[in-house]
């Protein structure tokens, strides 16, 4: 334990500190010890109540106010208790170390999630995605990326499709997308970008060109929406509403038309598919 007359020389000041000190390793009472703990700013005194305190409130109450990054990863990895090991990490700001305890947490994905979500180097996280082999972690490790250039490294490079498609669900480049929705060789990550690309001419290449049905139809689809939205005729504009059986299409369709009479066929179309 710490000096504590080091930095006190007021011998009642000194008295209570040793009071405290002693009631936060020895009262029998765990409110007691918290309230004691509330009190104390001795990185010592609560680093060891952290590590040896046998109730996990008392833990959480010492861990909420330790500052040493290291101490902190290790109860974060270590303590028995979920809630003691997330107060560990929520006082946590570095990157790398961050990173360790999402690698060596894997099968806690709620700790690995909070980790994820303080990380804000996005180099650390592309090289976390890399380690990582939980799926679920992996998609939450990709969610938190927001440079555009990493992204499109992963959503045109990963070799999982999973990873590829949680990616390029971030992207806002039209030619990043254009690109995976012609060239990506799964047909689903083709389809899932195309649904962000608003090229006409691209949708309609697609339409008459990819390989797989799937996409085509996908394709066909957004052509019918913009038909609807965009055509100057009223019979083009309601036979385009009547082959859409997209009840997602349909719904945004309400939001972006505005002729009321196209609207109430909207609704009608989206009655058939209940």
């Amino acid at each position: 334990m710490s000096d504590i007359r080091q930095n006190n020389s007021n011998p009642s000041r000194i008295k209570k500190m040793e009071n405290l000190i002693d009631k936060a390793f020895n009262a029998t009472d765990y409110y007691d010890r918290v309230d004691a703990i509330k009190e104390i700013d001795d990185q010592e005194v609560l680093r060891k109540v952290a590590a040896n305190d046998p109730d996990y409130y008392v833990r959480q109450t010492a861990t909420e106010k330790i500052d040493d990054q290291n101490v902190l990863m290790q109860i974060a990895l270590n303590d028995s208790d979920y809630y003691v090991r997330v107060a560990a990490v929520r006082r946590i700001s570095d990157a790398k170390i961050l990173a360790h305890i999402v690698l060596k947490s894997q099968e806690d994905y709620y700790i690995c999630k909070d980790a994820l979500a303080k990380i804000k180097d996005d180099d650390v996280l592309e090289n976390l995605i890399e380690e990582i082999s939980d799926r679920d972690i992996m998609k939450t490790a990709v969610e938190a990326i927001e440079r555009q250039s990493t992204l499109k490294k992963i959503a045109i490079g990963h070799e999982d499709f999973y990873v590829r498609s949680d990616a390029l669900k971030k992207i806002d480049d039209q030619q990043i997308l254009i690109e995976i929705a012609l060239h990506d060789e799964d047909y689903y990550v083709r389809a899932l970008a195309l649904e962000k690309v608003s090229d006409y001419d691209v949708i309609v290449k697609i339409a008459f060109n990819d390989p797989d049905y799937y996409v085509r139809n996908k394709a066909v689809a957004k052509i019918l929406v913009e038909l609807v939205k965009k055509d100057t005729d009223f019979e083009v504009r309601k036979k385009a509403i009547s082959k859409i059986h997209d009840r997602g299409m349909l719904e945004q369709l309400l939001l972006d038309v505005q002729d009321h009479y196209i609207l109430r066929k909207i609704k009608s179309k989206l009655s058939e598919l209940d």
